[in-house]
């Protein structure tokens, strides 16, 4: 308990010119005024949420982006090979397929991954729009009421009605910042489903086959005409339905047989 203390002075009967020191407690009637001080995070947990879930969502996004590159390369190689190895066999190329096909399977897996961190993220986004939005129409109608006091002659606080004149762009900049952010998620989600539709054209690896077909059809005008490309088109689906390979494949096959057929030539 808090004290006090009192100087007693002498009474007019006493004799003696002598003060005497008292100390009293203090009735806690009356306590000293305290100011809490709140010591804000220098982010909150709203915006470390938000970070947190854009940072995994890149990183599922860039795994996705990785294996299929890694996809592509191992498609490239082992089409190499096929063309200019004779004793690789349709059995080999099929064992290698088998693997590929297993591996664009993981692949669908993370492409779903990715999206689900997407959508939480979107999510987060959404709901800090329509947190702001509130917080934009909650101070457009004080800065309304501010203009409708000031026109009618009543005093307004300036300082106030300039806070929300600068603080209302503010929030409008920070909603088309938002809704910019959500758009591109979405595009990032459609096009990581249209990855997930179409995974076999995605990771495969085309310019090898595309070039021996041309090849192929070139010497084919000299048996069918106009008819080359349709015709060697059509052989090639038949093979690769006949072996159960991809088109890459069979063209690549097709090839093969065309090349052994050509005379060598004798010095």
């Amino acid at each position: 308990m808090p004290k006090r203390v009192v100087i007693k002075e002498p009474s007019e009967e006493g004799g003696e010119e002598k003060k005497e020191l008292i100390i009293e407690p203090v009735e806690e009637g009356v306590k000293e005024e305290t100011r809490e001080i709140t010591v804000k995070p220098s982010i909150s947990e709203e915006e470390r949420a938000l970070e947190e879930a854009s940072v995994e969502a890149e990183a599922a996004y860039e795994t996705v982006m990785d294996k299929i590159d890694e996809l592509k390369i191992r498609e490239k190689v082992t089409q190499q090979r096929f063309m200019q190895h004779p004793d690789m066999t349709l059995s080999i190329l099929k064992k290698l397929l088998q693997k590929w096909d297993a591996l664009r399977e993981d692949l669908i897996k993370n492409i779903q991954e990715a999206i689900d961190r997407y959508a939480r993220l979107k999510s987060l986004l959404e709901e800090r729009f329509s947190s702001i939005e509130e917080e934009l129409y909650e101070n457009q109608v004080e800065l309304d009421v501010l203009h409708q006091r000031e026109e009618q002659g009543k005093p307004i606080s300036v300082s106030k009605k300039e806070e929300l004149e600068n603080l209302i762009p503010a929030l409008r900049e920070k909603i088309a910042e938002i809704d910019k952010k959500i758009k591109e998620i979405e595009g990032r989600m459609e096009e990581l489903r249209r990855i997930a539709d179409n995974i076999y054209d995605v990771t495969s690896y085309k310019e090898l086959s595309e070039r021996l077909l041309g090849q192929i059809v070139e010497a084919g005008y000299s048996k069918w005409g106009e008819e080359a490309d349709m015709r060697v088109r059509y052989l090639i689906g038949e093979i690769a339905q006949r072996e159960g390979i991809p088109r890459e494949y069979a063209t690549i096959y097709l090839w093969k047989q065309w090349k052994e057929r050509q005379p060598t030539s004798t010095e």
